[in-house]
């Protein structure tokens, strides 16, 4: 098990899709971050501090699609064969790189919140602005983040493992992110249990995210409900990936 985690944190340390990822998904954060604290007028937001850290929150999609590349890539490029011959055992295959990406979805979530928090603390006090952020709501925030995009990443592999096609599975991946569940939220019958228990929902309840109007849920019950989604779906990947004919 542990060859398998070292070998799959070494395809993810030497793949260029990987850093052109990270490097796109901390750009994105710095640019728009940076911005926003440079720029932006705070005068009527309840708190800065915490509008600037959830800007943190643009590398979840991010994240999302790192894990889904874990499996899908494998089958685009023929390289799950030799990876099987490897590892003949496809639920510890799973595992590893499942435990693979979740330490790299926290690696890529903790220098964007450095970042970020690196903003509030200096930007926002040279503008004269109140960060109105309490320190522990700044940590809940912090460590919030950095498990939501961990989970995410979890995600994205029993996704991609579910769903072979790479472009296929991004597609789909982030269309319901974007698309599919904010839309499903509109609907009168279904929209506020969707709204408060869906994807999106916790995400926002685990990251204390303010965007949208905030989560009914707590951070704890938000967190136990995207890890719970990540298990359900790495669980339908390992069943898919150990009945799939690969030759």
């Amino acid at each position: 098990m542990t060859a398998a985690l070292r070998s799959e944190l070494l395809k993810l340390r030497t793949t260029r899709t990987f850093l052109g990822i990270v490097i796109a998904a901390l750009a994105l954060v710095g640019l728009i971050g940076g911005a926003m604290s440079a720029a932006a007028p705070f005068d009527e937001i309840e708190s800065p501090g915490r509008d600037l850290i959830d800007v943190a929150g643009l590398l979840q999609p991010f994240a999302l699609v790192v894990g889904i590349l874990a499996v899908s890539t494998e089958f685009r490029h023929g390289t799950i064969t030799p990876t099987i011959l490897a590892v003949p055992n496809r639920v510890r295959l799973m595992l590893a790189k499942l435990g693979a990406h979740v330490l790299a979805g926290a690696a890529l979530a903790i220098p964007a919140y450095a970042l970020a928090t690196l903003l509030v603390l200096i930007v926002l006090p040279a503008r004269n602005v109140e960060a109105a952020l309490s320190v522990g709501d700044a940590t809940e925030m912090l460590a919030g983040g950095i498990v939501a995009v961990a989970l995410l990443a979890a995600l994205g592999v029993g996704f991609g493992a579910l769903v072979r096609n790479q472009v296929g599975a991004v597609i789909a991946g982030l269309g319901w992110m974007f698309v599919v569940e904010p839309l499903l939220t509109a609907l009168p019958t279904v929209g506020p249990e969707i709204e408060t228990y869906g994807l999106n929902g916790s995400i926002t309840a685990v990251t204390g995210s303010t965007f949208g109007g905030g989560s009914d849920l707590s951070a704890l019950a938000g967190g136990l409900l995207l890890a719970g989604y990540a298990a359900i779906l790495a669980a339908v990947g390992v069943y898919t990936l150990r009945r799939r004919d690969i030759g």
